[in-house]
């Protein structure tokens, strides 16, 4: 049963057509790792680049990262190389941001049919744990690891997120935009609104966040809803159009507004770094990514207005979406990044859901999201915790229960029926399958609350081992590359409810 659900997962996960390699009596035969080198002898982390295979025997390669293409300019999550004989083949790929190694399965025979599967690890597990499992020792596959290196931003330390500030995108950059929109003086905060015909502060921020999306490369566009005779919504978004299906949007977003005073449980924010500028701030920097590759698929990245107040922004923009366009996938990010690897659950979750009680109803998701996080991040402990959580204490323990002090570093992809932000809507109304990133809510005494800033989300993410700005990086760095990595997984194979 295991090896059905590997294979399954397999098919699933790799949109290139897999293929095995066989010997003349169809049996798949192993081929020594050292008939095959890689170069350079050290990959970048974090960026795409230029990787030259060479085979001395006949053998086919799985490379299972995002490659790009040369004659489409689309990426595809995965690929094989065939070599019939020795040889050399170079390919365009982006190495991991996060891990210090890549993994490449080696086959090997006298030749090569079409319809071969291959085996593959669970979602959740690393691949070295799945090399050295009992299930891998009986297939007859090779492997080679390849060591990775990911360049530090110079002019910071360890300490101030340097490990994670380069690529083609990056924490630190997420954490200084946030930085800088959340200083108290930046003229950015206390948005919440607009509710009346002119919101001066909101407007400012809407004004900027045009200007930047614009000058990442979207067609950047503000549009404005009437609610009534006297107060309207007002979201800012960017487009990007695919290449090969434009009438079909994966669409990316996060609420721009704050909960206004009187708000509970904490009475209303003036900043509302966590809830929520960090979630502006990673769907930036993922889609900072995004905009640079063409897609098969459009890319819209919103900003939503009045989340705090009933959604009527994200509302107005699906009652207004064209006619003949579809959404495919929505990615959103709401009140999130004083998670892991802090002592905070990280909680990503998957809706339409059905049955409350166990996670299921989205597994094609659930699986595809564990294995792109797992691919670029050293997670699998984290996600392997974060499931026995759900199953053991469920969702609420996760949002509306601070158990800092029990030290647990975790991540919990699941389907829920408690959404509670835009993506909601998304799944109600369009029945698109949805996605948050998101943490600890309820159980912070600054959830809604004035204390709701940059310094305390420091604060809150200090561990035994890290300074609380290296670990808020760090969580920045994994959830903008894991929502980058599932909207490029997306863009070529959606996922349906």
């Amino acid at each position: 049963m295991q090896r059905v659900a590997a294979v399954c997962l397999a098919l699933i996960l790799l949109s290139a057509q897999s293929s095995g390699c066989f010997s003349d009596d169809g049996e798949v035969e192993l081929v020594p790792a050292g008939d095959l080198t890689v170069s350079p002898s050290q990959l970048v982390g974090a960026q795409l680049q230029s990787v030259e295979f060479a085979a001395s025997s006949p053998m086919m390669v799985h490379v299972p990262y995002l490659v790009l293409d040369r004659e489409t300019g689309l990426f595809t999550n995965g690929t094989n190389i065939h070599f019939g004989g020795s040889g050399s083949q170079t390919i365009e790929m982006i190495a991991p941001p996060n891990i210090q190694s890549a993994f490449f399965l080696l086959a090997g025979g006298g030749a090569f049919p079409n319809d071969g599967d291959w085996p593959i690890r669970s979602s959740n597990q690393s691949w070295q744990e799945w090399f050295d499992s009992e299930e891998f020792l009986d297939e007859p596959y090779s492997w080679v690891e390849h060591p990775v290196l990911r360049e530090n931003r110079s002019g910071f330390s360890p300490e101030e997120g340097s490990l994670h500030g380069t690529g083609i995108i990056d924490g630190l950059s997420a954490y200084e935009w946030l930085e800088a929109f959340a200083d108290p003086d930046s003229g950015y905060n206390e948005r919440w609104g607009p509710f009346t015909l002119n919101d001066p502060t909101y407007m400012r921020a809407v004004e900027y966040m045009q200007g930047y999306l614009q000058g990442i490369g979207f067609d950047a566009q503000v549009h404005r809803y009437w609610i009534s005779d006297f107060s309207y919504a007002v979201n800012v978004c960017g487009y990007k159009t695919g290449t090969l299906y434009p009438d079909e949007w994966l669409v990316l977003g996060a609420h721009l507004d704050i909960a206004e005073p009187g708000s509970p449980p904490g009475g209303g924010s003036h900043i509302g770094a966590h809830d929520n500028g960090a979630g502006v701030a990673l769907v930036l920097e993922a889609s900072r990514g995004l905009v640079e590759f063409d897609h098969r698929r459009t890319i819209a990245v919103c900003f939503w207005s009045n989340e705090e107040n009933g959604y009527d922004g994200v509302d107005s923009w699906i009652a207004n979406i064209p006619q003949g366009v579809t959404v495919t996938n929505y990615l959103n990010a709401d009140a999130v990044g004083t998670n892991w690897p802090g002592y905070y659950t990280l909680v990503v979750d998957c809706i339409p859901n059905y049955d409350n009680e166990n996670i299921g109803d989205q597994w094609e998701m659930i699986r595809m999201l564990e294995w792109v996080g797992s691919q670029n991040n050293d997670i699998s402990g984290a996600l392997q915790l974060g499931r026995e959580i759900f199953h053991d204490e469920g969702y609420a323990s996760m949002k509306d229960v601070d158990s800092s002090d029990q030290k647990r570093q975790s991540i919990s992809v699941h389907d829920s029926d408690r959404g509670r932000s835009d993506y909601e809507r998304f799944a109600d109304q369009l029945g698109v399958v949805s996605v948050d990133w998101g943490s600890l809510t309820g159980g912070s005494d600054c959830y809604h609350a004035p204390c709701d800033t940059l310094d305390t989300m420091i604060d809150m993410m200090v561990t035994d081992n890290g300074t609380g700005q290296q670990n808020l990086v760090e969580s920045f760095d994994l959830i903008s590359w894991w929502m980058f990595t599932a909207a490029m997984v997306l863009d070529e194979s959606p996922i349906y409810d």
